[in-house]
């Protein structure tokens, strides 16, 4: 006789054959604007002739859709979910569809070689870091990510340091947009902000925020770094790509610290032998087989601070939308 623990065991393997469809569905849904269309309640029939598609197929994707978790169904009528209202609204400050395609694209690519890649038998993937072409490309979905739902994370991370509010000077990291840098100005318009990006993309954020009181340094962090020295240097999701070693990158990082300064490092942070959290560890696998797995261990940057002599560390692991993150912060003495 089959255990409780066993069936348990063959209904998680069981659900993952849900998992391509819906990927699919949601693509679907996405391209079709078919949640744009679903706003307000709406029949089936009333949507089948807006979107020219016949109803009885259409209520079977619809039922799926309600299945999932991304519309509601009352009354013989449709409407997509207020919780996902506004990253799904095509326009919309918040949406997220370029963001979601850009990312299936960095996650998915490769997946129907994996055998392959595994073996190691695979077409040569590159470089194993990711070149300015990519982040250049790149950079209108991390734009959208960081509208949509990022910068509501980081930015009270941020402005709960407590060097936050006499802080002169700001360095951003690797910032990919100027979102975060224009939330922090309307709070604190004395601020002065530097963003530091690969320059391609910093020719992109020098447009996007033309109307922005900051300084944009093109470069490349294993070349070079803004020779000022700042309060509060931010680096989220960006050391990664580091060609000397994290230690040396943090170390070249904490010379550009003011003294009394705090070097804040927003990561991921894999546990149990690298086996989680599960939202990095699978969300990252096919990027990992071809260009080398970049994901930090838990304790690994704040371990990499202390050896460059800060002090005072504080952390925290936070819970988003994204998956979970470690925040490390430490302190270059006076």
């Amino acid at each position: 006789m089959v255990t409780t623990e066993q069936q348990a065991g063959a209904r998680r393997l069981l659900e993952t054959l849900e998992g391509p469809i819906r990927f699919a569905l949601l693509k679907w849904a996405l391209e079709s604007e078919v949640f744009n269309l679903c706003q307000s309640p709406i029949t089936v029939e009333t949507l089948a002739q807006k979107m020219d598609l016949p109803p009885k197929s259409l209520a079977l994707a619809l039922r799926a859709l309600v299945a999932s978790g991304w519309m509601e169904h009352e009354e013989k009528q449709y409407r997509t979910a207020p919780a996902i209202l506004p990253f799904v609204t095509a326009g919309g400050p918040h949406a997220m569809t370029e963001t979601f395609r850009s990312m299936a694209q960095t996650r998915h690519a490769g997946l129907e070689n994996l055998d392959a890649l595994i073996a190691g038998t695979a077409q040569p993937a590159g470089p194993r870091l990711f070149d300015d072409a990519h982040w250049d490309a790149s950079h209108r979905s991390l734009a959208a990510f960081h509208r949509a739902i990022a910068a509501d994370v980081v930015e009270p991370a941020l402005t709960a340091l407590p060097e936050w509010p006499d802080a002169r000077s700001f360095l951003e990291i690797g910032p990919g947009s100027a979102v975060l840098a224009r939330r922090l100005l309307s709070l604190r318009p004395d601020l002065a902000v530097t963003l530091f990006e690969l320059p391609p993309v910093a020719e992109r954020i020098a447009q996007e925020a033309s109307d922005l009181p900051i300084s944009i340094v093109p470069g490349n962090y294993n070349d070079s770094l803004p020779e000022n020295r700042f309060d509060i240097i931010w680096c989220s999701m960006t050391l990664y790509f580091h060609d000397s070693g994290l230690n040396a990158l943090i170390a070249r990082l904490v010379e550009r610290l003011a003294p009394g300064g705090v070097l804040v490092s927003f990561h991921e942070a894999l546990t149990g032998n690298r086996t989680g959290p599960s939202e990095h560890v699978i969300g990252r696998l096919l990027p990992a087989l071809r260009h080398g797995d970049v994901s930090f261990c838990d304790g690994e940057i704040a371990g990499a601070m202390a050896d460059a002599g800060l002090t005072r560390p504080t952390s925290q692991t936070l819970s988003t939308p994204f998956g979970h993150f470690r925040l490390d912060a430490a302190r270059k003495e006076a």
